[in-house]
């Protein structure tokens, strides 16, 4: 078994919780790797921390369909898991202070409910911005030996890698890509144009959607985050394209469900133009769920190793902010199943 706490039990750990449940059931998930040695039901919640009093105190099982979540009822998650006051920090300021009904219970002592209930691997899903809550927590799963998975764009390898790395502790990070996102589609058509001989000239993406996450990223510092790092995974796979990507809009009826528009232009032949338009709609939590089924056992894999600190094989292929972007997600991918098959033959490193 795997043992795993959730920092933030919002949208994407509803939709995580739902499909761990789906899973245990029998039914198929489809798109996670096949070749770790933990399988996708091996995973099981241990801890949960959230600052909402409409989730602390409750159960995991009934914490995930409270507001502000939005995510629909899928599975009947089984879960007795008290969700539990972790820390504010910055994780409610700007428009998070109307949304966020704070708790007035005094917050746990994170790393030792960590140690209490030997949790390998400690998943950050808090809101885009919440920089100081996302260190605090990464610096909380030092102190347990817990792995870190940071699916926000918290700069979080760049501050912590070396202390993961020197206590042969993984982190992995920063942002993650999602399974078939905006940003992962649009940057899988540049590579295709590219492929073919089209020089990509320019490009944007607009997301639209109606989770919280898209209702915060509204605000300027946030959007500028989001925006700068999108830009800039997509400029790289597009060769230097001017690229502009990001949250345009927040439509509460919507709920999860996530609209991307992307134009994307260029030359062809003898410099012939070409335009392709884009509407593509999904839903944006259960984005997340594929890669993070596949992180969680990968961390598991490298801790039992004794591999320690962000691996960039491993986060270039799941993170839009890893230690290194590769030219293509075919690259990329290569790059990552190489390093786990090696891994997976080696004996544990820091012994």
């Amino acid at each position: 078994m795997i043992r795993v706490a959730l920092v933030g039990i919002g949208n994407v750990a509803s939709a995580l919780l739902q499909s761990l449940e789906w899973v245990k059931q029998g039914k198929p998930i489809y798109g996670v790797l096949t070749s770790l040695p933990y399988k996708p039901e091996d995973i099981e919640v241990v801890k949960a921390f959230d600052i909402d009093k409409r989730k602390v105190g409750k159960r995991l099982s009934q914490a995930i369909f409270e507001k502000p979540n939005v995510v629909p009822k899928y599975v009947e998650v089984k879960s007795d898991v008290i969700v539990m006051r972790g820390e504010t920090l910055d994780g409610k300021e700007g428009v998070l202070e109307r949304i966020i009904e704070e708790s007035e219970i005094p917050p746990a002592n994170v790393s030792e409910e960590l140690k209490k209930e030997k949790v390998d691997v400690v998943v950050n899903l808090l809101p885009t911005g919440a920089q100081k809550a996302s260190e605090y927590y990464a610096q909380q799963s030092l102190i347990a030996s817990s792995a870190f998975i940071n699916a926000t764009p918290s700069s979080i390898v760049e501050i912590l890698d070396r202390k993961f790395k020197d206590l042969h502790i993984p982190l992995l990070g920063d942002d993650l890509l999602s399974q078939i996102g905006g940003t992962a589609l649009h940057t899988g058509i540049i590579e295709f144009l590219k492929s073919r001989g089209v020089r990509v000239t320019r490009t944007y993406q607009i997301d639209i959607s109606g989770t919280t996450e898209t209702l915060i990223t509204l605000e300027e510092w946030r959007k500028d985050l989001k925006k700068g790092i999108k830009s800039q995974y997509i400029s790289k796979h597009s060769n230097g394209a001017s690229v502009v990507a990001g949250t345009s809009d927040y439509v509460e009826f919507l709920g999860d469900r996530r609209v991307s528009y992307m134009v994307i232009e260029g030359e062809y032949s003898i410099g012939i133009p070409v335009r392709v338009d884009i509407s593509f709609k999904s839903y944006d939590s259960f984005n997340a769920v594929t890669p993070l089924i596949d992180l969680i056992r990968i961390a598991k894999v490298l801790k039992d190793k004794g591999i320690g600190g962000a691996i960039p094989e491993i986060c270039g292929y799941y993170f839009k902010k890893p230690p290194v972007i590769y030219d293509s997600t075919e690259e990329s991918r290569r790059l990552m199943l190489d390093y786990l098959s090696k891994v997976m033959t080696e004996p544990r490193l820091d012994r």
